[in-house]
């Protein structure tokens, strides 16, 4: 049987969202790890900050890939570690790193989501100064270059 996160992944990556919503808690919080200045990094409140990133996470990336690697568990909380690869939409450029993810589980709704992953591969990959060039660890050049 999948876990809370499993599940929520599940209906994200099949962009359902009100869906994968539904498996939070009211007073969730999800605190992608990253400069603050980026659209994605910050501390996303209640489903509405939750749904707010998911749409700008949408809007900045084509997903290509995004996969678990290893799961584990310690009471409420859920670890996980895998490799994700976006594509930048307004610069073409590819951003793939691997992450860290720990989620909190309360009465079998997601309460609080972390995730750690390469900030420096993303910064660069959204830099729109970087749409004709290859940079950093991380990012590859846009389609077709």
């Amino acid at each position: 049987m999948p876990n809370p996160v499993q599940t929520f992944l599940g209906h994200v990556g099949r962009g359902d969202l009100p869906a994968a919503l539904d498996l939070l808690a009211d007073d969730v919080l999800f605190e992608p790890q990253g400069p603050a200045h980026l659209p994605i990094y910050g501390r996303f409140e209640g489903k509405a900050g939750v749904e707010r990133l998911f749409k700008t996470l949408a809007r900045e990336f084509e997903t290509e890939t995004f996969e678990i690697r290893t799961w584990a568990q310690a009471g409420d909380v859920l670890f996980a570690h895998g490799f994700m690869r976006h594509r930048v939409r307004r610069t073409g450029l590819a951003v793939e790193s691997g992450f860290a993810l720990v989620v909190t589980i309360a009465g079998g709704f997601i309460r609080h989501w972390r995730i750690f992953e390469d900030t420096a591969a993303f910064k660069a990959a959204l830099d729109p100064r970087n749409e004709t060039r290859t940079t950093g660890t991380g990012v590859s050049a846009p389609h077709g270059s």
